[in-house]
């Protein structure tokens, strides 16, 4: 199976989808300069890395459920499934 986005919205500079994943499924997202990524995981859990260039994992992050998680550093994060998960995600572009 492949991890889901199911789009909501998709505006100029916003974009809002539910994420399903299943154990296992990793989701790759990249945040622009100026941008900005919202996490909401509501069944299940998930772990967010995001490496530094040639370096050790620079984030690891386990929310809780209901537990929002906001990204606003640039770069590119990688959510990865324990278990059968259900969330929604908030993306906000960093164009003008």
């Amino acid at each position: 199976m492949t991890p889901q986005l199911i789009e909501f919205f998709a505006g100029q500079r916003h974009q809002f989808g539910a994420l399903v994943l299943y154990r296992g499924d990793t989701f790759i997202e990249t945040i622009e300069e100026g941008g900005m990524g919202v996490f909401i995981f509501f069944r299940g859990t998930a772990t967010i890395t995001r490496n530094r260039q040639g370096e050790q994992v620079g984030l690891h992050i386990t929310p809780l459920p209901y537990q929002p998680v906001v990204l606003r550093h640039q770069g590119t994060y990688c959510v990865v499934a324990k278990n059968h998960t259900v969330g929604c995600r908030l993306l906000r572009t960093g164009a003008t």
